[in-house]
């Protein structure tokens, strides 16, 4: 369950910066960003998730919209650019955190989450060795524009005409291009409207129970654009090298892949598995707190009215979205914000920017209110804390337990969304408690 301050975009960042924590990120020339649920209507999504992970100006940015086959047309463009140009190395996130009506049979299997992966020419953990792309026009699972429910056809009318006879013909032609069988491959990720269509998919189409990865609806549900991606990455953390893959998405048609694991699979494993993440999770009870974070039932609008200066937010978005304090040349004192003259020396302008993100840093002193913004809001924290370097920070604090909350507790930065004043969202980092601790352990 996200937070208050949540949505795809702030998700697609957690994902992003996982993705590309251990490898060059100047390297990094793309990035694409897909979702059916993005914030806004008439702007670069791609764009902001750059920005808050730091990458180099010189990118290719674009977002894949409108359809739930975004995340596999945004790795098929990714790869088509390596293929051109092998210097290519592309980051692909896929987010969503979508609304069916309240009360709702749907509402209940939609998730929310967000997957990235990496796709270029060089040190691959798996290779694609053939795609399939199928165009069908059905109109079975659609939101008009300025909808905020999703809509569903006939239960049956949809799987049977769309859902099963779209993604039947594309793995079909999948397996007769490569000359291969169901039993070649060690899995295959289907993605999953509900706990039971796509196991009798499977079994139509050839594959055993055992080759089917879990679609981890009654963990997660069923997260839009973001699903087939994370079943990928939940499948990589389990993958031996030379293990076959088959993936295949659906909306409107249906893509299929086939992937090779390599060896660099043994050097390259993910630092933070699908497991750990969902162990570390927060559940969330309040069904009537949820329609407010939503907007769906909203409360009392907070007292808090001031209005944000576009032009103020883009020419401090090193600090807001960046995440960068400055660093003296002189006697090497960091400080956040980032400041012209160094408190420790008196140097005037001799410093450099450094990435904050990334650290982790502990409580010195901190205060909970209960009262302040709207009724629903959850309790603030306002903590003062301390990195290892000597930075002092003054930030709010998300997704903790307020009886939790001690002086020496270990925190982490977390890309959230601090309002929608001024008509635009307004996005900076927040202090959260550290999820994954060393070794991968809660």
């Amino acid at each position: 369950m996200k937070n208050d301050d949540e949505d795809s975009v702030t998700m697609a960042v957690a994902a992003a910066r996982s993705c590309i924590r251990f490898i060059d990120q100047k390297r990094i020339t793309g990035v694409f960003f897909s979702s059916v649920s993005a914030p806004y209507e008439e702007k670069s999504h791609a764009g902001i998730v750059a920005a808050a992970c730091d990458l180099p100006r010189t990118l290719n940015t674009a977002d894949v919209m409108g359809s739930l086959r975004g995340g596999t047309g945004a790795v098929k463009l990714a790869a088509d650019a390596a293929c051109v140009n092998p210097k290519e190395q592309s980051l692909v996130i896929a987010s969503d955190c979508r609304n069916a009506y309240p009360n709702s049979r749907k509402e209940q299997l939609l998730g929310d989450a967000a997957a990235a992966v990496i796709i270029g020419s060089e040190k691959l953990i798996a290779t694609i060795d053939e795609y399939v792309a199928v165009s069908d026009e059905i109109v079975d699972v659609w939101r008009n524009s300025g909808e905020r429910f999703v809509n569903w056809g006939e239960s049956r009318f949809i799987l049977d005409e769309g859902y099963t006879r779209s993604l039947s013909f594309a793995v079909n032609e999948l397996l007769s291009k490569m000359e291969m069988q169901p039993s070649d491959f060690n899995k295959v990720i289907l993605p999953a409207p509900d706990l039971h269509e796509y196991l009798r998919l499977a079994k139509r189409l050839g594959f055993s129970p055992e080759q089917v990865q879990d679609p981890l609806l009654l963990e997660v549900g069923d997260c839009g654009t973001a699903q087939v991606l994370l079943l990928l990455a939940a499948a990589l953390e389990r993958a031996k090298p030379g293990d076959r893959l088959l993936i295949a998405n659906y909306a409107n048609g249906a893509d299929a892949m086939a992937l090779t694991v390599t060896d660099e699979i043994l050097k390259n494993r993910a630092v933070t598995s699908v497991e750990a993440l969902l162990l570390a999770r927060r559940e969330f009870k309040e069904y009537s707190r949820f329609l407010s974070y939503r907007g769906i039932c909203p409360t009392v609008e907070s007292m808090y009215n001031l209005k944000p200066s576009n032009a103020q937010t883009w020419r401090e978005q090193d600090t807001f979205l960046r995440f960068k304090g400055s660093k003296c040349k002189r006697c090497k004192t960091e400080m956040f914000p980032a400041n012209r003259v160094c408190h420790n020396c008196g140097a005037i302008d001799d410093y450099e920017l450094v990435d904050l993100s990334g650290r982790t840093a502990a409580v010195y002193t901190f205060t909970l209110d209960e009262l302040a913004g709207s009724d629903d809001d959850p309790v603030v924290g306002q903590v003062c804390a301390n990195d290892e370097f000597g930075v002092r920070y003054y930030n709010i604090m998300t997704d903790f337990d307020p009886g939790e909350v001690a002086v020496g507790m270990k925190l982490e930065f977390t890309f959230r969304k601090m309002n929608e004043l001024g008509n635009f969202k307004n996005y900076y980092w927040k202090f959260m408690p550290v999820r994954i601790k060393e070794g991968g352990k809660t």
